[in-house]
C-alpha cells in the first residue's frame, strides 16, 4: 500500500495574482451596482430648510404636490368655465406661480401652487365663438388646457400636469 501524500504548499504566484484580480474585479461590479440602485432609493419627502425656521421640515412630494394642483386646477376651471368671464380673460392669462394674485381666482389661497410648479392655459384650435353665436346654436364653446409645469425640469419628483376643459360651462356637452 504506498499512500501518496499531498503536499500543499498554498497557492504559486501566478494564482495569487488571479484571485486578487478577480476579488477587485467582484468589488468594483458590486460598487456600481450598488451605486445604481441606491439612486433608485432616494426619499420622496426631502427635509428643507426655511429660512424662517430651521425645524420644519417640508413634506411635499410628488403624489401631495398632484393633489394640491388637481384640487387647484378644480377651483380654476370651475371659475374660468362660467359664461360671466370673457375669454380674452382667459387669452391673456400669462404663467404664473401665484394665480389667486396674478389671476384673481376666487375660492383659492395664495399657496394653492406648490412654489416648485407654474400654471398656464392655453386655447386649442376649437376655438370659442361668441356669446352671441353661441346663444343662435351657430358657434361652438372653447377648449382649453390648464396645465402645471415644473419650474426646475421633470425630476423623479416633480411631473408636469394637465387638463382639457371646456368654456363656457352651459353650452358644452357631455
Amino acid at each position: 500500500m504506498n499512500k501518496k501524500r499531498l503536499k500543499n504548499e498554498g497557492m504559486t504566484l501566478p494564482e495569487l495574482i488571479l484571485s486578487v484580480l478577480m476579488l477587485s474585479a467582484f468589488t468594483a461590479v458590486f460598487a456600481v451596482v450598488t451605486q445604481f440602485t441606491a439612486k433608485f432609493f432616494q426619499p420622496l419627502n426631502p427635509i428643507s430648510t426655511d429660512n424662517s425656521d430651521s425645524s420644519e421640515i417640508d413634506l411635499s412630494d410628488i403624489l401631495n404636490d398632484q393633489i394640491q394642483i388637481n384640487q387647484t386646477f378644480d377651483s380654476i376651471v370651475s371659475f374660468l368655465s362660467e359664461p360671466g368671464i370673457d375669454r380674452n380673460y382667459i387669452l391673456n392669462l400669462k404663467c404664473t406661480s401665484l394665480p389667486k394674485l396674478e389671476w384673481d381666482i376666487p375660492g383659492i389661497t395664495n399657496n394653492a401652487v406648490p412654489n416648485t410648479y407654474k400654471i398656464c392655459i392655453k386655447p386649442t384650435q376649437l376655438s370659442e365663438s361668441s356669446y352671441l353665436d353661441l346663444n343662435n346654436s351657430i358657434g361652438k364653446p372653447g377648449i382649453y388646457i390648464i396645465y402645471a409645469k415644473p419650474n426646475n425640469g421633470i425630476s423623479y419628483n416633480s411631473i408636469p400636469l394637465r387638463r382639457v376643459f371646456c368654456r363656457p360651462k352651459p353650452f358644452c356637452k357631455l
